[in-house]
């Protein structure tokens, strides 16, 4: 692969050129933005300007507007996302920015636009179950299928146990509670469990015997979201369960509305050293979409700081990797490349601030909605606010 850069900044072109040197990645300067299109019709794969470059803005313009570069992924090099107008940049038409700092994260970039893996060694956890069942042979059966896909267990005995686990973080994607479970049984113990999280509404798959299932079924259905796995039937049988309930809470989690919100978002897994600066694509109240060339797998657990609507500084969130669109994808929806995550854990301060940022965007967006609906009460308002 060639990557074209736009000379500007001697000190970060040269840290660039040496890191996609040594990684095997052809680098090639040019001075002009008419060179940069040329270069880019022979074949390039990304054209990298300076944000500050007094060239940006002509060399956006011949690449998107010319037969054949239009797609050509072009990204940025800024200094502080969080001080420069990065909303300029991207209307411009850029896919990506890297921050100077972290030129060489450039070389990721070019792995993923050649539609290599630049997460290889970062392990994507399935996430963390909690099983609760006095019976340990029981236990070994479910937990064999269950590390099987990837998922991290904890392991509880009875109530005590379970309500123990249930208060570490991280969350639980699922709990598996045993509908015998000492001292009370799953009827007893879901009322009284429910509220550790407040807040967080925990999917339950209910372990029981086939003569029982009716009656645990019953259970199951006051207090979903919850399904029952039969004893009797193949062990393979959970995963299936595990998988509908997690579906669903995918769906449920996306139920309010998604916002165009656009800032810097910047974001780890756990498992990588680095840390990538990303851009928001849109927002809701539990998840965020993030426009990134180098989007993690899914299920990768992030850690993610970003700015909400109408917020000054950042939130932080632990956050899980639900889908992901890599560049020139033709399939899922019509977003650019990126990930969509779902909140796991937000601090309760953050919290506050995201759903007041989130709840003043939907405010605006809905007053927006009202105004085009009704553009005859909209020129007469603002008439009266001209008059006054």
């Amino acid at each position: 692969m060639r990557i074209v850069m736009l000379r500007r900044n001697a000190s970060w072109l040269d840290a660039a050129r040496d890191a996609l040197s040594s990684s095997g990645v052809e680098p090639q300067v040019v001075d002009t933005p008419n060179e940069a299109l040329q270069a880019a019709r022979g074949g390039a794969g990304a054209l990298v300007v300076d944000a500050e470059s007094t060239s940006l803005v002509e060399a956006a313009a011949l690449v998107r507007g010319s037969e054949g570069t239009e797609n050509l992924p072009l990204l940025v090099v800024v200094r502080d996302p969080l001080r420069e107008p990065l909303e300029r940049s991207f209307r411009l038409g850029i896919d990506d920015y890297l921050v100077e700092s972290a030129i060489h994260q450039l070389c990721d970039r070019a792995v993923a636009l050649s539609k290599g893996d630049p997460w290889t060694g970062v392990r994507a956890p399935a996430g963390r179950l909690v099983l609760a069942d006095e019976d340990r042979g029981r236990r070994q059966l479910v937990a064999r299928i269950l590390r099987g896909w990837g998922f991290d267990l904890a392991f509880a005995t009875n109530f005590d146990e379970l309500a123990e686990q249930l208060r570490k973080d991280p969350v639980p994607r699922v709990v598996l509670a045993a509908s015998d479970l000492p001292p009370d049984g799953a009827s007893g113990a879901l009322p009284k469990l429910r509220g550790i999280r407040p807040g967080v509404e925990l999917p339950w798959v209910l372990l029981a015997d086939a003569d029982r299932l009716p009656e645990v079924q019953d259970v199951a259905r006051a207090y979903g979201p919850a399904s029952v796995f039969d004893r009797s039937g193949p062990p393979e049988n959970i995963i299936f369960l595990v998988n509908d309930l997690l579906q669903a809470r995918a769906v449920d989690a996306r139920r309010s509305a998604r916002l165009l919100h656009g800032g810097p978002v910047s974001f780890w897994a756990d498992g990588s050293p680095e840390t990538f600066w990303a851009y928001a694509y849109n927002i809701n109240r539990t998840g965020l979409y993030v426009r990134t060339l180098v989007p993690p797998p899914l299920g990768t657990l992030l850690h993610v700081w970003f700015r909400p609507p109408f917020g000054e500084g950042l939130v932080a969130a632990d956050a899980q990797v639900m889908w992901r669109k890599e560049y020139g994808s033709k399939t899922g929806p019509l977003y650019p490349p990126g990930i969509g995550i779902q909140f796991v854990r937000v601090p309760v301060a953050d919290a506050a601030g995201l759903a007041a940022g989130y709840e003043a965007l939907l405010a605006e967006h809905d007053r927006a909605g009202a105004a085009a609906a009704n553009p005859v009460a909209d020129r007469s308002l603002t008439t009266r606010l001209r008059t006054r």
